[in-house]
């Protein structure tokens, strides 16, 4: 039987391309996808199961993880600009509530997002290895630095298979242009199909892998955050290096 994973956060941008990589890309080959939303009436989706899942709500997620063996959570407040407020109850009472869910319902895995602006208060030319200690520069990444300290706890106090992606600066396909234009630093970019692959690796890892901080970045010719640990742990083998898509897009063109 495959393995079943309980996808939430597929109406984000992030969360719309991984939805529409894993059914061009065959993941479904190797597992079955199914998409937590909170606004079940408002999301229309026929490829896919839909259940109810919001992080405000661990009933919800109760019941959403039923049968299910790996959690892949999106689902956040992403404002880098938001005041801490704002970020309490989806990032720091909702990931609560995600991991509480998990272990009462026995999922074997849950992978969450932390992000750059967790490691950002570092000195810009410092590479970032994994198992550097969270540094960062604003209250959306302390947030972030939350998520990897929680993921550690309940791998550590209940044995659940924990992963937290540092997720760089995403670019998905269409907005590569704009992103090649505007911006001159591309050290920790992430491309779509990069972050499709190590969500895809994530979530087939070995069981034996039971935590791990993952940098959530290309192979990119200048590197603000080390690959060593993440390609070692999950087998994480990225396609692109952002320099190189934006030379090129700006040559030829996107």
């Amino acid at each position: 039987m495959k393995k079943r994973v309980l996808f939430i956060g597929p109406t984000g941008r992030i969360g719309k391309n991984f939805v529409n990589d894993y059914w061009n890309h065959g993941y479904n080959i190797d597992y079955e996808l199914v998409l937590g939303v909170r606004n079940l009436r408002k999301f229309k989706e026929k490829r896919f199961k839909v259940v109810h899942a919001d992080l405000s709500k661990p009933e919800t997620l109760k019941k959403a993880m039923e049968g299910i063996d790996t959690v892949l959570n999106l689902a956040a407040n992403a404002d880098q600009n938001a005041e801490f407020k704002d970020l309490i109850e989806p990032n720091i009472i909702g990931i609560y509530n995600l991991f509480e869910a998990a272990v009462k319902s026995k999922i074997k895995r849950v992978i969450t997002m932390s992000s750059i602006h967790a490691v950002k208060g570092y000195h810009e030319e410092k590479l970032i290895a994994e198992i550097d200690a969270p540094r960062p520069d604003n209250f959306y990444g302390a947030t972030k630095a939350f998520v990897e300290a929680l993921s550690h706890v309940y791998y550590k106090k209940y044995g659940l298979s924990c992963l937290a992606i540092r997720v760089g600066a995403y670019v998905s396909d269409d907005l590569r242009q704009k992103v090649c234009m505007e911006r001159e630093n591309y050290d920790y970019i992430i491309s779509q199909r990069d972050l499709a692959q190590l969500f895809h690796k994530s979530i087939l890892a070995p069981e034996k892998v039971k935590f791990g901080i993952l940098s959530g970045t290309s192979e990119n010719k200048k590197m603000r955050l080390d690959l060593k640990c993440t390609k070692k742990l999950v087998g994480y083998n990225p396609e692109d290096d952002a320099y190189e898509l934006c030379e090129e897009c700006k040559k030829k063109g996107c």
